[in-house]
C-alpha cells in the first residue's frame, strides 16, 4: 500500500513539473515576442495553428487524471483559457497521434478567422483562446484586424498574466479565482 501511495504521489510531482515546463515554454514564446516582435510571424494558416494548439492542448491534459480534483478543475480552465473552446473539445474527440485533424475539423477552423469588424478579438470575447488569438495576430497572412499589433500585444499580456497565475495554483484558486476586469466583464483566471 505504501508503495502504490508513493508511486502515485511521484506520478503526480512528475506530472506538476511536466505542467510548469509547458507553461515555461509558452511564456518564453509570449515574452520572445513583446521583447522582439516581427512582422511576420511563422504563423500564417489557421490549420497550422489549430494542429499546433491541437497538440499543445493534448500535452497539458495528458494524465490529468493522476492530479487531484481541484488542479484537475484549474487545468481544464487554464487550457479553455489559453487555447479556446474549439481547439479542447477537439483534444477531447481525437488522439494527438491522428492525422488529418485540420481536415476533421474545418469547421473549427474557419470558427477561428477573425472577421472584418473583430473588434472584440484582442479580449477573445469570442472564446477563441488567448494564445490562439495572438498567434492569428501575429501571422503574416490578412489584414482583417486593423489594430493588429494592438491585439498581439494585449493577447500576449493576458497569457503571461494567466501564465503567471496558473504556474502559482493553490487550491483555493479553485472556489475563489482571481478576477480581471476586461471592459465591462470579469473573467476567471
Amino acid at each position: 500500500m505504501a508503495d502504490w501511495s508513493l508511486s502515485r504521489a511521484k506520478a503526480r510531482l512528475d506530472r506538476r513539473e511536466h505542467l510548469d515546463e509547458l507553461t515555461a515554454r509558452t511564456r518564453f514564446e509570449v515574452r520572445l515576442h513583446l521583447n522582439e516582435p516581427e512582422p511576420n510571424g511563422s504563423y500564417d494558416d489557421l490549420a497550422s495553428i489549430f494542429t499546433i494548439g491541437h497538440e499543445e492542448c493534448a500535452a497539458l491534459l495528458a494524465h490529468r487524471r493522476v492530479l487531484p480534483l481541484w488542479e484537475r478543475l484549474l487545468l481544464a480552465r487554464y487550457a479553455r483559457r489559453l487555447h479556446g473552446k474549439a481547439i479542447t473539445r477537439s483534444v477531447g474527440a481525437v488522439p494527438v497521434e491522428a492525422s488529418g485533424i485540420a481536415r476533421a475539423f474545418g469547421a473549427e477552423i474557419l470558427e477561428l478567422a477573425p472577421d472584418s469588424g473583430d473588434t472584440g478579438a484582442k479580449y477573445d470575447l469570442q472564446g477563441r483562446g488567448l494564445l490562439t488569438v495572438f498567434r492569428i495576430a501575429v501571422g503574416a497572412k490578412g489584414d482583417a484586424w486593423p489594430d493588429r499589433h494592438e491585439v498581439s500585444t494585449t493577447s500576449a499580456r493576458n497569457i503571461l498574466t494567466c501564465a503567471t497565475t496558473f504556474a502559482h495554483r493553490k487550491p483555493w484558486h479553485v472556489l475563489w479565482p482571481v478576477h480581471r476586469v476586461r471592459g465591462l466583464r470579469l473573467w476567471k483566471l
